[in-house]
């Protein structure tokens, strides 16, 4: 009796080296508790930091729309100053290069500024006078067009008044000097960009009247 109890002990007790333990996933009732167990806090956000969150982007949005409406808007006007400055830096550039007159094509009505060379040298005589502005021949070197809402304000070439002019022409002449030029940009914002060229150094200048 003695020995036979002492087996129903080890056979029941289980806990004999090399037993097989229960598997917790082979367990109904482990797996339903689990099931059933509520999340952890950590596991989830709660109301108040989603409405945190949803505040700090309503605010963002509200300061950084109008910034970007702002910029695209100003986007025009910005290429167009940026373009006419590259033309006559370029013109002014071609002629030093070439040893020879380039002119700044001007089509107010097109809203077109095209380099050209002109292949007349330096003259040989002519005095100090200037030749007079007016469109030359060749093909031009570099083009650019005014954006549909940027519009010519006013344009004057050696103090003449020009605007209405179907072709003007600026001159850059081989020793860095050019004609005097001025352009005035008016974007459908109201902006207003004034360009101006130093006849002595023939550099490009800008100014923001608005």
């Amino acid at each position: 009796m003695n020995v036979a109890s002492d087996k129903w002990q080890v056979t029941s007790g289980a806990t004999w080296p090399g037993a097989r333990q229960p598997s917790p996933q082979r367990c109904p009732l482990r797996r339903a508790r689990e099931a059933t167990r509520p999340l952890s806090p950590s596991r989830a956000f709660t109301l108040i930091e989603i409405m945190i969150v949803v505040g700090l982007i309503a605010i963002f949005m509200t300061v950084a729309i109008p910034a970007f409406v702002s910029a695209q808007n100003k986007t025009p006007m910005r290429n167009a100053l940026q373009g006419v400055l590259e033309a006559c830096s370029t013109a002014r550039a071609q002629a030093i290069l070439r040893g020879a007159i380039v002119e700044l094509r001007i089509r107010p009505q097109d809203y077109t500024f095209d380099v050209a060379p002109t292949g007349q040298a330096e003259g040989s005589g002519g005095g100090g006078a200037r030749p007079e502005a007016k469109a030359g021949e060749g093909h031009a070197m570099f083009s650019v067009k005014l954006p549909s809402e940027v519009g010519i304000e006013e344009l004057a070439v050696n103090f003449q008044l020009l605007k209405d002019a179907e072709a003007v022409a600026v001159r850059f002449h081989a020793n860095g000097t050019c004609d005097e030029f001025t352009v005035v940009l008016r974007s459908l914002h109201g902006e207003l960009r004034k360009i101006t060229l130093d006849p002595i150094t023939g550099k490009a200048d800008y100014e923001v009247m608005r």
